[in-house]
C-alpha cells in the first residue's frame, strides 16, 4: 500500500517515481566495516572514514543477539545533498532471520510512501519506498524493520536499491553506496 501525506496527483507522483534513476557500489566492491550510530534527531556518527557520498546502511554494522530475540534496526541515508527519496530492498538468509515489521518514518518522508513487503520465505522485505515533495539533506531515518533470530549463527542483511523508485536529487542520478549487517546470533 502508499501512502499520500499530502494531496497531490497520482500522475504527478507516478512521473516523479519513473523520471530518474540511480546508480549502487560495484559488484564485487569491498565495502568497510562501520559502526553508526542513529540518534534520535536522525543524526548518524560513522567511524568510517573509506565512504565518500551518500549511503544507505542500516543503523549497527553489526549486531549480537540469542537465537529467538526480536531486534530493530534502522535504514539510514547518511550524507545525501538533497534528496527527494528513493527505494530501498533488504535482503536477509531466511533461515536464519526473519522480518516481522517494517514502518516508513513519515515525519521525514512526508509524500509517497510504501512500507515494503516482507517475504520470509525469499529472504527480503523489497520495495521500500519513500519521497519528500521538500527534498531531504544530510542524514535522516527511512524506515525501521523488526527482525527476529531465528537459527543460532552468523548471517549477513545486505541493501540494494529498489527499481520502482530510484534514488533522486533534483531531479537527477543520485550515485549511492549501500551497506551491510552482519548480525551473529549465540
Amino acid at each position: 500500500m502508499i501512502t499520500y501525506n499530502k494531496t497531490f496527483s497520482a500522475s504527478a507522483v507516478l512521473i516523479s517515481a519513473l523520471s530518474v534513476i540511480s546508480c549502487s557500489q560495484s559488484p564485487g566492491e569491498q565495502a568497510a566495516n562501520t559502526d553508526i550510530t542513529l540518534f534520535e534527531d536522525a543524526s548518524i556518527v560513522t567511524t568510517d572514514a573509506a565512504i565518500t557520498g551518500p549511503y544507505v546502511a542500516l543503523s549497527k554494522s553489526e549486531v549480537n543477539v540469542n537465537e529467538g530475540d526480536v531486534f530493530t534496526l534502522d535504514v539510514i541515508v547518511n550524507d545525501f545533498v538533497i534528496s527527494e527519496g528513493g527505494g530501498v530492498t533488504v535482503f536477509f538468509d531466511p533461515t536464519s532471520v526473519q522480518a516481522t515489521t517494517v514502518t516508513v518514518d513519515t515525519s521525514i518522508w512526508d509524500f509517497v510512501t510504501k512500507d515494503g513487503k516482507i517475504n520470509n520465505a525469499g529472504g527480503t522485505v523489497s520495495d521500500i519506498l519513500f519521497s519528500s515533495y521538500q527534498g531531504v539533506s544530510g542524514n535522516a531515518r527511512v524506515a525501521t524493520i523488526e527482525f527476529k533470530s531465528i537459527k543460532k549463527g552468523t548471517t549477513e542483511l545486505t541493501l540494494k536499491e529498489a527499481t520502482a523508485n530510484p534514488f533522486a536529487s533534483n531531479g537527477e542520478i543520485m550515485a549511492v553506496s549501500f551497506k551491510s549487517t552482519t548480525v551473529v546470533a549465540n
